[in-house]
């Protein structure tokens, strides 16, 4: 599986994130996807689909989901609800309406990124393959970066080409990825400070 299991942590408690990109095979809709993130099983918190294009890897997702549960758990939330609380910080964005005109999903999105929070990575592991078998396969590289994509999120996120040269390794397609994801993990992180 492709899906990033990771665990995270709010003062005593853990949590197993997912975090992947799903093909959108069965060419569902938008509400319909909608409703299928809803469908939480046994031990799953939150789900969160995200429209794949403005997602600055792996990294990108995993800082907003610890911080949408700092922000739930620490009572300074913005969302009624944890999901949208993660899409608010993926998005950099305070307000719902944007973040869902940014991030979220659309009628024709051909691949999703996957956030799944759970009690336990066998309630997580079982959600995963949930969702393949209602949406599509996962994606056998996740969020691979293109220059076209690089600037896509560089424009949403207000990132320029300074701050990703004093950030990158090199020019390398990669390495100015990883500086992108960095800029776009600071701006997610600046959400709860806003707030």
């Amino acid at each position: 599986m492709e899906v990033r299991v990771e665990t995270l942590t709010y003062e005593n408690e853990v949590f197993h994130v997912g975090i992947g990109e799903l093909t959108n095979a069965k060419a569902l809709s938008k509400d319909e996807m909608v409703s299928l993130a809803s469908e939480k099983t046994k031990g799953i918190i939150a789900v969160q689909l995200i429209d794949s294009p403005l997602i600055a890897g792996e990294v990108h997702l995993l800082s907003a989901t610890q911080n949408a549960l700092n922000a739930w758990k620490g009572t300074y939330a913005i969302a009624r609800s944890l999901d949208v609380e993660i899409l608010l910080y993926a998005s950099g964005q305070h307000q719902i309406g944007v973040a869902l005109d940014k991030l979220g999903i659309k009628d024709e999105s051909k691949s999703v990124a996957a956030v799944i929070l759970a009690a336990d990575e066998s309630s997580l592991m079982n959600h995963v393959g949930h969702l393949v078998d209602r949406l599509g396969p996962e994606v056998q590289h996740p969020f691979a970066p293109t220059e076209e994509q690089i600037q896509y999120v560089m424009m949403h996120f207000g990132i320029n080409e300074t701050e990703i040269n004093a950030v990158a390794s090199s020019d390398s397609l990669e390495a100015r990825y990883q500086a992108l994801s960095g800029c776009v993990t600071s701006r997610v992180s600046m959400v709860a400070l806003e707030s």
